[in-house]
Order: C-alpha cells, then structure tokens, then sequence
C-alpha cells in the first residue's frame, strides 16, 4: 500500500528567529520527519525582501516572526529559488498588497505558467542581473541542476550575504550560526537524500562560488556559515562523491547496469 504524504502542521513546528547579521534575520523551523530546519530569511531595507516562504502548513508561524520585525504590509518581494513546496508554499504572504513574487527567469517560464491559480504576476532574473531594494543589491546567480533545473542562488553585495537554497544543508535542530564542522555530515545526508543527479554541476557552481568570498552563507537547512568555516563545506563539496546513487530520501531504488 503506498505511504500517505504528510503534511506540515503548524502546531507541530515551533518557529524561532534571530538576526543574523546587520538586519539579516533567519526564521527557522525544526521538522522531525526529516531531522533538518526549514529557514527562511527576511531583509531589512527600505523595501524588505523574504527569501523563501516555508511549507504550507508552517506559514502562519512564519508570518508570525515577520510581523515581530516589520509590518507584513511593508514586504515588497518574496524569493524563492526553485520551484519546490518548502520553498514557497506558503503563497498566502502574496495578500501583501505590495508584495512581488521573485523567481528565476527559468522558473517563471517552466513553472509560473499554465497551472490554475498560481500567480503569474512575479519578477524573474537571469544570471547576473540584479535588484535593488534600497540600500542593498542582490544579484541573482543561475545554479542549473544544483538540486533543480530551474535552481538560482542570491548574493548579497552590501554584507557579502550568499543564500545558497539546498547547498551546504547541515542536518539537526543547530544554532543560527555554525559553532561546529558539520561537513561530512552533509555529504551523508546528500547521499542519502539522492537530490543532485551529478556531482559536477554541483562543483562548477561552488568554484563559482568560492570566489564571491561570501562573509557569510545562509543555507536553506541548517545553520548560517561564517566566512572561517566556508572553505569546510566548499572543500567538502568538491573532494567527496555525494551525487545520486540509489536513494531517495533514504529509500532504495533500484539501479540497472
């Protein structure tokens, strides 16, 4: 018989935040289920940006620290990075009235068109180009195939603030800023996850990467990393096999040769 899909309940999720780093805020939930956070990042300036919204069933408790920093009614962007229900499932923030919808220019074309009552009205960047928000520029930085085909990342230039989605996931309920070397830890959980088809994509966007000199990281799981332990992770990355191998989160499949 298959397995009935869970899912989240806001009830069952306690949602903390901390701010990080000059009026960079992270919102993280503990899912047992699968043993990670689910992080949210909300920015400060003169028109704030949420970068992910969390599953459906977490965004009332999301919502709810938003409004411990700013009027939801101030939001002006929303940013997810792939196409993915942690990513933004919770649409509800788009009843902001001013809220746009930020996505890759490959997300809008493949995902934000042709599906009943998904909003077709959004802002979408390639590689390179860049939104202001006031005092802050984010550039968008396309990451195909590092996790999804539609996947970007966004660096921060005013704190040099990197916001890498699914890259650099730590498992566990961890402090918002790293205080140990979780690594190879990540590299198990990649392995048994199965969510990159390939290690070498995943490599081309971390030299790439490496030479943004991020001051710090903001991974969609887990803890935020400082500028001291990047390298870790990075050299993690680009020294272990963690591509896909057979499992699915932590099922089997089998693989023909």
């Amino acid at each position: 018989m298959p397995e009935v899909s869970k899912s989240f309940h806001s009830n069952e999720v306690e949602v903390s935040i901390s701010e990080v780093i000059d009026g960079i805020y992270r919102i993280a939930g503990f899912v047992e289920t699968y043993g990670i956070t689910f992080n949210q990042f909300l920015i400060q300036d003169e028109n704030p940006i949420l970068i992910h919204t969390g599953p459906i069933g977490m965004y009332r408790r999301i919502e709810e620290k938003v409004r411990e920093v700013i009027n939801l009614e101030k939001l002006a962007y929303v940013a997810f990075l792939h196409f993915e229900s942690d990513e933004w499932g919770g649409m509800e923030f788009l009843k902001s009235p001013r809220v746009k919808l930020v996505c890759s220019d490959l997300s809008s074309k493949l995902n934000l068109t042709g599906w009943y009552n998904v909003p077709t009205d959004h802002i979408s960047f390639w590689d390179n180009e860049v939104l202001k928000t006031g005092k802050r520029t984010f550039r968008f930085i396309m990451t195909p195939h590092v996790h999804h085909w539609d996947s970007m990342m966004i660096f921060e230039e005013t704190t040099k603030s990197l916001f890498t989605s699914d890259l650099f996931i730590q498992p566990g309920d961890n402090k918002p800023i790293l205080s140990e070397d979780l690594s190879d830890q990540m590299i198990q959980l990649y392995k048994a996850v199965g969510i990159f088809g390939s290690e070498e994509p995943v490599r081309q966007t971390t030299k790439r990467l490496v030479k943004l000199e991020p001051k710090i990281t903001f991974p969609m799981h887990g803890s935020c990393i400082d500028a001291t332990m990047f390298s870790s992770y990075t050299d993690a990355i680009m020294n272990n096999k963690f591509a896909y191998s057979g499992n699915l989160l932590g099922q089997k499949v089998p693989i023909i040769t």
